[in-house]
């Protein structure tokens, strides 16, 4: 494999590169914040909690997955496959978070403050990175090729992640 050479050395670049850490630390750290149920007194919270996904508790499915995350963001300038991973991982929890919150419309009736920053941080990180990503490709002189397939991959990711929630996230019973 070759090394990943990020286009985002300079200033700017850093600024987005360092917003994407910054929105998936705030996810993880609220991840870490919900799965102390006391500390939330909003309805929705603890009928939140009474979801699993495949039999987990959600707060430690997204302790995990934001851990990952945050694992791949730091080694994704090592090799481009780790970086593909990262968008592939982020766009897969797009798709879910989706899910999520229509749960929480039409399910539970109410909104959960700790979810749904858990998911403004993840599209706000998503987004980051389609940004990022298509800057990148502008760069690059294969770039509208490279550009259909991270469409692809982003498409793909989105509607997996949709599909494994709408499956997996089930009511304690």
């Amino acid at each position: 494999m070759r090394e990943y050479e990020p286009p985002f050395r300079t200033g700017y670049w850093r600024t987005v590169s360092a917003l994407v850490w910054v929105f998936i630390v705030i996810a993880w750290l609220v991840s870490i914040f919900s799965i102390v149920q006391e500390m939330c007194m909003a309805t929705a919270c603890n009928d939140a909690v009474s979801f699993t996904f495949f039999g987990i508790n959600l707060g430690w499915l997204g302790i995990i997955y934001f851990s990952l995350l945050l694992i791949l963001l730091w080694l994704r300038t090592r090799q481009i496959l780790l970086n593909w991973a990262l968008a592939a991982m982020v766009f897969a929890g797009v798709g879910a978070e989706l899910r999520l919150l229509w749960i929480q419309k039409y399910v539970i009736g109410g909104w959960c403050p700790l979810c749904v920053s858990i998911c403004c941080a993840l599209f706000c990180a998503a987004v980051l990175l389609l940004f990022e990503r298509n800057q990148a490709l502008e760069s690059e002189v294969t770039g509208k090729r490279n550009l259909l397939r991270w469409l692809v991959l982003i498409l793909v990711m989105i509607a997996s992640g949709l599909s494994v929630a709408i499956l997996g996230v089930k009511a304690l019973e």
